[in-house]
This record gives structure tokens, sequence and C-alpha cells, in this order.
């Protein structure tokens, strides 16, 4: 569900950037938004059932009114009322992959679990550019012991690559389970 509530406002906020022409203000606006809300004591004053809807709203007056554009403000607003406002940095999150798709940028994430070499991080790049409908890549890499080995590189929302030695062990441990439970025996 948090995915369908953050591309329904992101999807409303981007159109009304596409029909003021403020796509590009927005889009760096809602990137400083996005880490904002995502810090846990921001986070936190904002979805505490403590702290009345019209406090909040009067902090978000006080504190973005001269920093942000009138609709990042109003929306953060009807999400206080909403009573979503912790869907903030999805929200802000899908804005950009809209602005991005418009612009003519894909994003490509590359995981591994160790740091890559430069030449490794544009052979993998060169090599997904093959399946991008966009000009241009915004790559970020992040480095997760958890993949034990390997890369697993999205483009967008979709995998295109996982190689990674955990989702093998993974497939492994699937086809291991299925041949017991198929009653053959071995």
């Amino acid at each position: 569900m948090p995915g369908a509530v953050a591309k329904r406002y992101a999807s409303a906020l981007f159109e009304l950037a596409l029909d003021s022409g403020r796509v590009e203000q927005l889009d760096d606006q809602a990137k400083v938004m996005e880490r904002l809300f995502d810090e846990p004591q921001i986070r936190s004053f904002f979805v505490s059932p403590r702290i009345p809807a019209e406090q909040k709203k009067q902090m978000l007056e006080h504190q973005l009114a001269d920093k942000v554009d009138g609709a990042i403000l109003r929306l953060c607003k009807l999400l206080v009322d909403k009573r979503r406002i912790e869907f903030m940095p999805e929200i802000m999150h899908e804005f950009d992959v809209l602005t991005n798709k418009h612009i003519g940028i894909e994003e490509v994430s590359i995981v591994s679990a160790v740091p890559l070499t430069e030449s490794q991080q544009n052979s993998i790049v060169e090599t997904v550019k093959r399946f991008s409908a966009y000009g241009k890549l915004e790559v970020n890499t992040e480095v997760d012991t958890g993949v034990l080995g390997g890369v697993k590189v999205k483009l967008g929302e979709n995998v295109v690559i996982d190689g990674t030695l955990s989702s093998r062990l993974s497939g492994m441990r699937e086809n291991l389970y299925r041949y017991r439970h198929r009653g053959t025996g071995a």
C-alpha cells in the first residue's frame, strides 16, 4: 500500500508541476524534502500521535514557508491532515522518478558486497544501457555485505541482473526444498 499511496500523491504533484512549468524547481526541492523527512527526529515528530495536527502544520509553515514551493508545503499539510506524512520520503522519491522520466534520465542501482572499481562500474553501466529506453543514466552504488558476493543491478524499478551469491543460495535452497517434498526421495 505505501507504494500506491506514494505514487498517487507524487503523480498529482508532478501534474501540477508540469502544468505550471516548474518541474525542475520542484524536483530540486523534492530531493531535499526526501532527505529531510527521512531524518529520524523529524520523522518521529510528524508521525507522533501525541502532537496535534495543527501544531505540526504550524511547524511546517514556520520552517518551510520561505524555503519550498507552495505546492510542496500544501502537500505536507494535506499529508498531516490525512495522517500520511510518514509517506513523504517515498512520495518525494516517486516524484523524482517521474521527473527523471520526463527529462529522459533513468535510475540505475548497483548493489555489491564490496566496493566496485571504476572500470567494473563502467562495464556494468555499459551493459545496462542496452536495456534502457532513456538517453542518460543516474547511477547509485551501494555496498551490502548481505549479498555475500556478486552484484545486483536495478534499472528503474526492475531487477535487470541478480548475480548475487545470496540469491543463488536462496535458489538452491528452494530447489532442494522442492525436490525433498516432491515425494521422490533420494
